[in-house]
Formats: C-alpha cells, structure tokens, sequence
C-alpha cells in the first residue's frame, strides 16, 4: 500500500471511529484528520486572495482609465469580468477532458505557482493591456487547476462527511467576501496616512498590496500541497465529468419548454442574481459618483455578499406559513424595489443599505429557488437540472457585472427637473434602475406561475404583518440535537397507525425512538384529552367540556396550546437533548388546521402562539397523510381541514412529504413495506445521514450510502469557484 493510500485508510478509519461516538461532532471529527486541516486552511487563505485580487482588478481597470470618460472606465471594468469568463466558455470541456489525464498533485502545485506569479506581473507592470492578458491566463490555468483540487478534496474527506466538509469548505470560500472587502477598504484607507501621496496614489499603493496578497496565497495554496502530497492519495477519484456550457444549455432550454413552474423557478432564480451582479458591476462607477473612493467600493461589495450570505441562511426559515412559492416570487419583486431605491440615493450610507437589502432579497430567493427546483426535479434528471441552472447563473452573474460598467457609460448622466428640486440621473444610476424594473417584471412574471390556480396567493401586505405581528416567527427553527417528526392527517386512526409504521422503519436503522401523540401522555394532556375528546355515545356530538357543552374554538385552540407547551418541555425536548428521534402524532398543523381552517380562527395567531409555546420548535420533516377527516369538531368545514394540512405542506415543502391515504391501505402502502412509503424512506434516510453519521451505511431507505455530491467549484487557491461566485 502506498504512503497516500494508507494515509486516506487511516483518515478515514479515524473518521468512521470518531463517528461511532454519540457525543462527537462532525465538524471535529474531520478536523481530526491533519490534512482536512491543511487544506481547509489553504481553502480560506486563498479565497480571502482571491476575492481581494477581484476587487484589485476591477479598482486598476477604471485607476488606469480615471483620465478618460465614463464610457471608457466601464467598459475597461467590463473587460476584466469578461476575461475571466473566456477561458471558461472556450477551453473549459477541452482542459476538464486534459486534467482527469494528469497527476492532480502536480497540477494544483505547478498551477498556483503560475498564478502566483502572474497576479505578481500585474502588480508590478500596473498596466491595462497586461491585466487583460494576465487575467485571461489565470483564469486558463483554473480551468487545469479546480478540477484537480476538487479530486483531491473528494480523495481526503471520509465518504460519511463528506457533506460536512462540502459546507466547511462553501462557508470558506463565500464567507471570505465581507473580509475580503473590508481589508481592502482598510488597505485603501490606511494608504491616505503617508505623506505626500495623492489620491491616485493611494488607489494604486492598495491595489498592488492587494494583488501581492493574492499572489502570496497561490504561494501557500502550492506549498500546502507539496507539503501534503503523501498524505494525498495519488490515483483519480471519481467525479463528475466536465460538461460543455452550451450543451446544457440546449438541454436545459428543452427541458423548460414544458415546465412552466420549473420556468418560473429558473427565471427568478437568474433574474435575482442579474440584479446581484449589477451592482457589483456599477459599484466601482456608482461609489465614485458618490465620491467615496476605493474603501467605499470594497464596503458596498462586501455588503452585498453578506447580505446575500445572510438571505440564505434565513430564507429556509423566514415566515414558515407563507407558501415558498410566493415567498420566492416576491423576495425578487422586494430586491427590485431596493434596487430602485439605491438608483437614486445619493447618499454612501443610505445606498449601502439599500445594496445590504438587494442582497438579501436576492439570497432568500437563490435559497427557496434552488430548493424548490430540487423537490420538482425527479432523481434521474436532477443532476443535469442543477448543472444547467448554476451555468446559468455563473453566465448570467458575470454578464451582469461585464455589462453593467458599459452600460453606466452609454447612458451617462442626466439633470432632471422636478419643480424647484434638480434631480442627478448619473448613469449607474440609471443602470440600478433598469435592473429594479427587470428584477419587478421578473417578480409579476414568477408570481402568475408559481401561484397554483384556484388558490390565491399571499399578498405583500400580509408578509409585513407577519413580520410586524410577532419575533417568533423569525426565531423558529428544528431541533439541532435529535431529530424531529410529526405525522399529520385528518383521519386520526391513520396517522396513528403510520406513526407506529415510522417509529418501526427508524429502530431498525439502529435508532432510540420516541413515539408519542397529541394530546399528550403527560398529566396535564390526560385532563386536555378528556375535554377536547371525552368518551360520547353518539359519535357525531362533536367536541364537549365533558357535561355535554361544547368546548368553544377559542378554548380549544388554548387547551392544545398549553398541552404543547408541557409536552415539548417535558417529553419532547428532553427526547431530542438525548439525540433519541421524536416522532410525534400531531403538533402545531393540527390546530391550525382544525381550529384555524375549519372552524374560522386566525391560524397565523394560532402559529405564533404555539411558536411562544414551544419556544419556536419545528419539526424537522412532518409527513402528511393526505385523507378525509374522520374526527373533529362538529362545525368544522371538512374540505378547509384538508386543505389546510395541504397548504401547511405547501408552504414549506423542503421540510414536508404528502402521502396519499387513499393509497395506504392495512395491508401495506405498494411498496410492500408497512404505509412507510419510499418517498418517506429516502427523506428520512437523508436527515439520518446528516443527524447521525455514526449509523454509517444503515438507511432508512434500504439502499447502499451514496456518495454527496463534490465539492464543485470551491477551490484551495484558483479563481474560477471564488472569484465571482
């Protein structure tokens, strides 16, 4: 065995046996493994670089065209945005087919070396036409180099964490934008202290500090490699082959033809980030009108990203009762009208936090979007979806930037009169705006296909009133110990049968299962059960206060609520601390459903107050069981019941399975294994994977562990993955 080989046995054995203990965490496990640590470093390192370099290169193109017109300053910005995006349309199928032929050690090693001294050339020649040159070859050069850097991290990382390290290393090179911006407005504000330099001066004395800082972390990406080459398992690891641009987007184009929700997705999801990547194309032109300098134009592009950053970590939870769908459709219309705004401040503070809000709208989007594209894209085809809509955006996010500078100096500036008010239309201005008024057509166009006919859809007011009405709904998130199932339905002999069914499937996968219900088994859900469901000869007198009064909706409605309370505080949380699986029959749907719906109450009160009373505990994945209510209050509406639990689903389908009852009968569900049915299975198997690597290769879905998907473009020092996102 050789000294590579054994190195990635040895990782991975001390991977797997960290794994097996309950208490380790995944994150440290990996850090355990001396090369993961290596490399990881090398991954933050250079994206902080690269990054830096972009701003760099983008502030020397309109330094170096200061003295011309604002046309020629743009599009020397244009410029260098679309020598980044050559080598990857023209050399990209040629040089993936070369890379898979070459030692991937040597390439990462000799690669960044290249780079590492042409980001030095530019630095030091500080001239245009080199830029260009340089640039293209860098970007040539990645095309060799991320390939083999994706190989190699693939090869390091344990085949059970690999999803981890995925978003370690995500978080790395996405994570360095703000610091990256925020160095490079220190190095740009720190460069005014020496005496005797002009202006222009300290522009120059902060692009080229941020250049040789690029430079030096192509150094150390290279020496870290070299370093850790026998730790580096020398044969090729398996990933995906490099496809050509234009062949998916013929093939994607194909695919849209007939799916217009799948349609509607794509749209938004370019047409977001278009409106990203205008700003980040103006922004060096807009701060400059602004007379902010080079510190302004880091902040403004470091805002940006982190607003987007924080838009996709929020935007999976953001108001849980408003449907995806519209969510998504109008997170672009809401990042239009900041863009609209920003076109006509005139103020640095102001815009910047109209470009914080442009990006965050723009993240909850990308999020929700790219999340929904992947619950209506079946198995066999969701690869090649994927691939088609991140070439997409790449294409459309660099165009955006490429475009942008050139279109500010076509348009140029313009006085406007407004009565006694003089109103200044500069021209990345103007270009903010036409981007406002796509990022608005594209949010009408999504919403008349996302919203499902015969259902109305959520309007803006009531996403304000959410906000507005209650914090919780903003707090609300899953268990982060256990994991967290509910089964809802409006036939209760149904969903307490598949709770049984589901709490079987999870023990044998080799899991502590927690089966409970509501009402509760605790002393205060016994009093709640005999209220709300006390014993009655006729079945249809519907709910009592057990001397034959009924029990009002309201009462019933609080009733639940307090029985949540105690049962979270008591069985459930307790439960999941212990990392055992809950699955619950009933929660929170329940009574939005059956108070809410059926029987007229406000089911966004009804949510907020089960949030404050269960201090914001959502499940991690609640199946719904999809049948028609065969208990429950008497003047209840039957249909809105149902309905009900549909649009609970709906609304947040990354976190929900609809199963339909009519297809559960007592002898099993088709696939012949209990009413467990395969779509359940897989989920379940996923969320196990992530909760609970130690159960290894047991799944719940009966099939062998596959691999996650690579690592894709996060790179330990190339630009193609960290340059522009």
């Amino acid at each position: 065995m050789s000294d590579g080989q054994a190195a990635s046995a040895g990782a991975r054995a001390g991977g797997s046996s960290a794994s097996g203990r309950a208490s380790d965490n995944a994150l440290l496990a990996l850090v355990r493994i001396p090369v993961f640590r290596r490399m990881w470093a090398a991954i933050a390192v250079s994206s902080l670089g690269d990054w830096l370099g972009l701003l760099a290169t983008t502030a020397l193109a309109q330094q170096l065209t200061r003295d011309q017109s604002l046309g020629v300053q743009g599009a020397a910005i244009s410029g260098v945005i679309l020598v980044r995006l050559l080598p990857d349309l023209l050399l990209g199928p040629i040089a993936g087919a070369l890379a898979d032929r070459l030692d991937r050690r040597t390439t990462v090693v000799v690669g960044d070396l290249l780079a590492c001294a042409l980001y030095l050339s530019i630095g030091l020649s500080y001239e245009l036409t080199w830029l260009y040159v340089a640039q293209f070859l860098v970007e040539a050069v990645g095309l060799f180099t991320n390939p083999a850097k994706q190989a190699i991290w693939v090869a390091i990382v344990p085949r059970e964490r690999l999803a981890v390290a995925n978003q370690v290393s995500l978080f790395s090179v996405y994570g360095a934008v703000p610091v990256a911006s925020l160095l490079f407005a220190l190095l740009s504000t720190v460069a005014r202290v020496f005496p005797g330099s002009g202006q222009n001066e300290d522009a120059r004395t902060a692009i080229v500090v941020a250049l040789l800082f690029n430079s030096v972390t192509f150094a150390v990406s290279a020496t870290t490699v070299l370093l850790s080459r026998r730790l580096i398992p020398p044969t090729p690891t398996e990933r995906q082959a490099s496809t050509n641009v234009f062949s998916l987007i013929v093939e994607g184009v194909s695919f849209l033809r007939g799916q217009p929700l799948m349609r509607a997705l794509y749209v938004g999801v370019i047409g977001a980030f278009g409106a990203g990547g205008l700003i980040i194309g103006v922004a060096q032109l807009y701060i400059a009108t602004l007379d902010a300098g080079a510190a302004g134009y880091g902040v403004v592009f470091g805002i940006v990203f982190t607003g987007l950053a924080l838009g996709m970590l929020v935007g999976p939870r953001i108001l849980p009762t408003i449907p995806r769908r519209t969510l998504f459709a109008r997170s672009i219309g809401l990042a239009g009208i900041a863009l609209l705004a920003m076109s006509l401040l005139r103020d640095f503070v102001l815009a910047t936090g109209a470009a914080f809000l442009v990006g965050v709208f723009a993240g909850i989007s990308w999020i929700i979007g790219y999340t929904l594209i992947g619950f209506e894209v079946e198995d066999r085809l969701r690869g090649r979806v994927f691939a088609f809509v991140v070439s997409s955006v790449r294409i459309v996010l660099l165009l955006a930037v490429a475009v942008g500078p050139g279109l500010a100096g076509v348009l140029g500036t313009h006085d406007l009169r407004v009565g006694e008010l003089m109103l200044t239309l500069t021209g990345p201005g103007l270009t903010l705006m036409i981007g406002g008024a796509l990022a608005l057509l594209v949010s009408a166009y999504a919403v008349r296909q996302v919203v499902p006919r015969g259902r109305p859809g959520t309007r803006a007011r009531d996403v304000f009133r959410l906000l507005w009405g209650s914090s919780d709904i903003l707090s609300a998130s899953s268990s982060s110990t256990g994991l967290f199932i509910v089964v809802e339905g409006a036939d209760r002999d149904l969903t307490r049968r598949y709770t049984a069914d589901l709490a079987e499937v999870l023990r044998e996968c080799g899991c502590a299962v927690v089966a409970t219900h509501e009402p509760s088994d605790t002393a205060l859900g016994r009093q709640v059960r005999t209220l709300l469901y006390p014993p009655a000869p006729d079945p249809t007198a519907g709910v009592t206060d057990g001397e034959g009064h009924p029990v009002a909706a309201y009462t019933a409605a609080l009733l639940a609520a307090a029985d949540r309370a105690e049962h979270v505080a008591t069985v459930i949380r307790p439960a999941l601390q212990r990392r055992e699986v809950v699955v619950c029959n009933h929660y929170v749907d329940t009574s939005i459903a059956f108070q809410g719906a059926g029987q007229g109450l406000d089911a966004d009160r009804i949510y907020r107050t089960s949030l404050w009373a269960t201090r914001g505990l959502l499940p991690d994945l609640t199946v719904v069981v999809d049948s028609a209510v065969t208990a429950g209050p008497a003047d209840a509406d039957a249909d809105a019941v149902r309905a009900a639990f549909l649009a609970q689903a709906e609304a947040a389908p990354d976190r929900y399975v609809v199963v339909p009852g009519e297809l559960l009968g007592t002898d099993g569900s088709p696939e012949g294994s209990g009413l467990v049915s395969a779509a359940v299975r897989r989920k379940v198997s996923a969320l196990l994977a992530q909760r609970y690597p130690e159960l290894g290769e047991s799944r719940a879905d009966g099939a062998p562990g596959a691999a996650d998907p690579p690592v894709g473009a996060a790179r330990t020092g190339g630009t193609t993955g960290g340059s522009v996102g």
